[in-house]
């Protein structure tokens, strides 16, 4: 069987006579240029959407050079928590049958925990003691005669915005006399002298007041204010138990039936 030599020849003249291959190689490329679904992805550091994880990547040119940045590169370092400043105070009133003898017990119990007596005035006994133990003393308290709840307070006061606003002014004033005492040094008259150093005299004032606030507000966070009031309870046997009526039980059957 003879094979047939005239069909790649036809074959070659059909595709001659189409318009792209009349148009040649330069058709080709204009039409690769003008179709945006032709376009070349992106590569090295060109601005684009590349990899399974879609991170978006932007180029920065430095000394003629592009480098390729990602906005995943970039993280905020978290803000640090001011640590909350709290100063607890108590109210206490206690009866007892016999008051001398319950505030030594009192200052004992409280030396006890670390802290120490501030001021006794007649029934009254005020003490202090570090902040975390505040919240055993009322139970100790009790064991000490009964407890008046309805005259009980406690006080929690925040005063962490004016501890930190307080170091920012110091923190100012600070570095404010740095610069009074280098003009200090570059003051060329006399008067211009007189005039830098009376204002460093009332910088250092205020420094020295601010930092005295500050001792303060530390002593008083570290260190709960309680204040107990005595009452001398009626004779006889110390009751026990607690009556089911609180207005009854805080007025004391004791002084009803007396």
């Amino acid at each position: 069987m003879r094979r047939s030599t005239w069909m790649p020849g036809l074959l070659l003249a059909v595709l001659l006579a189409s318009p792209g291959c009349a148009a040649g190689a330069g058709y080709r490329g204009d039409m690769l240029l003008e179709s945006p679904a032709m376009e070349p992805p992106p590569v090295g550091g060109e601005a684009g959407v590349t990899g399974k994880l879609g991170r978006f990547e932007s180029t920065v040119e430095v000394d003629g050079k592009k480098l390729a940045q990602s906005t995943r590169t970039t993280t905020t370092k978290p803000a640090q928590k001011t640590q909350r400043k709290v100063v607890y105070t108590g109210w206490f009133t206690i009866d007892v049958y016999e008051i001398r003898k319950a505030q030594k017990e009192l200052v004992a119990l409280v030396e006890g925990m670390g802290g120490y007596m501030q001021e006794t005035s007649g029934n009254m006994v005020v003490v202090r003691l570090p902040a975390e133990k505040f919240a055993l003393i009322e139970p100790e308290l009790k064991k000490l005669g009964r407890l008046d709840d309805s005259l009980t307070r406690i006080q929690a006061s925040d005063i962490t915005a004016r501890f930190v606003d307080t170091e920012l002014r110091l923190k100012t004033k600070k570095k404010y006399l740095q610069t009074l005492t280098k003009m200090l040094e570059q003051a060329g008259t006399l008067k211009d002298k007189l005039e830098v150093q009376k204002e460093i005299a009332r910088m250092i004032e205020e420094i020295e007041s601010l930092e005295g606030a500050l001792r303060l507000m530390k002593q008083q966070v570290a260190l709960a204010t309680v204040t107990v009031t005595f009452r001398l309870a009626h004779s006889g046997p110390k009751r026990t138990f607690r009556l089911p009526w609180g207005w009854l039980d805080a007025l004391g059957i004791e002084n009803l039936i007396r």
